[in-house]
């Protein structure tokens, strides 16, 4: 969001964001939760929530790798050095700050090029969660209130 709207903008803009960002993740999670131990008998909840969890740990585990190996990727393959800038400072924008010993150029250049890296890592997750969206809602329509799925002898 801050890439988008940019740094000047205020404060609250970024908290309403981070709200925003809250709620909606905590309402998926919800539906999440619901739908998966809602839909196992009682005398397999436990395992469902233990499935579900590790799920969700080894989801987020493989989104941080995968979003901050491409970050990286991308930062490396943007960034536009200044002449006799470290080789260093093309590696991450945490190696540029600390190569460039306070050197204005290879500063924003390290600046510029990880944001830009950082918008198109945003715009592959919006696309993947719309992707994502579209087929969860295509696979769940076979799942309606009072179908098969809903419908267990133990609850």
């Amino acid at each position: 969001m801050v890439t988008v709207i940019g740094f000047q903008s205020s404060f609250g803009v970024l908290i309403l964001g981070l709200l925003l960002t809250g709620a909606g993740i905590g309402a998926a999670l919800a539906v999440a939760s619901t739908a998966i131990i809602g839909n196992v008998p009682v005398r397999r909840a436990g395992m469902a929530a233990s499935i579900e969890e590790v799920s969700y740990e080894f989801g987020s585990l493989i989104a941080v790798s995968v979003l901050g190996s491409l970050l990286t990727a991308i930062y490396g393959a943007r960034v536009v050095l200044p002449d006799g800038a470290p080789d260093a400072a093309g590696n991450s924008i945490a190696e540029a700050q600390a190569a460039a010993q306070g050197d204005a150029e290879i500063l924003q250049a390290a600046a510029t090029a990880f944001d830009s890296a950082y918008l198109v890592v945003m715009l592959v997750v919006a696309v993947v969660l719309a992707v994502g969206a579209v087929i969860t809602g295509v696979l769940l329509r076979r799942y309606l209130p009072g179908t098969q799925s809903q419908l267990h002898s133990e609850h």
